[in-house]
């Protein structure tokens, strides 16, 4: 099943220079959409929507807290 699933994600100082666009992408074939954010040579925190199947969704989030990236699923992205 198909989803649009909304996170504020936090990416710490060495994550930040990270193409995770295309590794949502070409790794998970769902479709990722910043809509907002605050970026800066520390930190990064955006509001991300993902697009696709429910279970790719899910492995996406999984691989990006393995790699230490903070997520929280919101209903509103506000930031």
């Amino acid at each position: 099943m198909r989803t649009k699933r909304k996170f504020i994600m936090t990416f710490p100082k060495d994550l930040v220079r990270e193409p995770w666009n295309y590794n949502l992408i070409t790794n998970f074939d769902i479709i990722p959409n910043i809509v907002a954010g605050t970026i800066s040579e520390d930190s990064a925190i955006l509001g991300y929507e993902l697009d696709g199947e429910d279970a790719k969704v899910t492995a996406a989030i999984s691989y990006l807290q393995g790699k230490g990236v903070q997520v929280e699923a919101v209903n509103e992205i506000r930031l």
